[in-house]
């Protein structure tokens, strides 16, 4: 068994479940995969809320440190297991990392309509028909064009190197790109490229296949 455990939603449609797994697997760390069906059964929510105070999944478990929240989770694996015995998953630079920061931020708490009406099941299932309302695309333009100033000069990543924050950016994108709605090509391309990594394909080989 490995000293690493994922708790992640049966469904496969979480972008917080995303996150966690995908920081796991830039880090190359082993670790077991628990699929915890929603609603979550109420002894296993108690469980989580027991052990992690907040009871939600995903939920990385070391050893006693039961832990949810995507980005605490991949704070902690950043700096539990360190560079440079351990891939990377935040920038080096201090500038670059503290904007990686405030754009994976900004993903968590606006676009609120976009993700309404672009749903992450419409990014890993059929893309959705629905028509995306006036505030959505307010929504839509404002991350193009946050997406336009970070990625620059056919950069294949937003920083030096690439990082966590390219996998949340990337799905948020994907949003419009799988839903054909319009990008800019570069931007297409970017999203396109992220979606070829190994860690972003490993978390979507768990992903079920979905009925149009």
């Amino acid at each position: 068994m490995a000293d690493l455990v994922l708790y992640a939603e049966s469904e496969w449609v979480s972008p917080w479940a995303f996150h966690a797994m995908v920081a796991l697997e830039e880090k190359r760390l082993p670790y077991d995969l628990e699929v915890v069906p929603l609603p979550i059964p109420a002894d296993k929510r108690q469980r989580i809320i027991d052990k992690a105070i907040l009871g939600k999944v995903p939920v990385l478990v070391h050893g006693d440190l039961w832990l949810t929240e995507s980005l605490a989770i991949s704070e902690y694996l950043a700096e539990r297991f360190p560079a440079p015995a351990h891939p990377r998953i935040f920038p080096a630079d201090l500038g670059e990392r503290a904007r990686a920061r405030q754009l994976m931020s900004f993903l968590r708490t606006s676009s609120f309509a976009l993700r309404e009406d672009r749903p992450t099941a419409s990014v890993f299932g059929p893309p959705t028909t629905k028509p995306m309302s006036d505030k959505g695309k307010a929504e839509a333009a404002e991350l193009v064009r946050i997406a336009e100033r970070l990625i620059t000069g056919g950069k294949p990543q937003l920083f030096a190197e690439w990082c966590i924050a390219d996998a949340d950016l990337a799905l948020m994108l994907m949003r419009l790109v799988h839903n054909n709605d319009p990008v800019p090509t570069h931007i297409i391309d970017y999203t396109l490229a992220q979606w070829q990594r190994a860690s972003i394909r490993e978390f979507l080989s768990h992903v079920p296949t979905r009925p149009d």
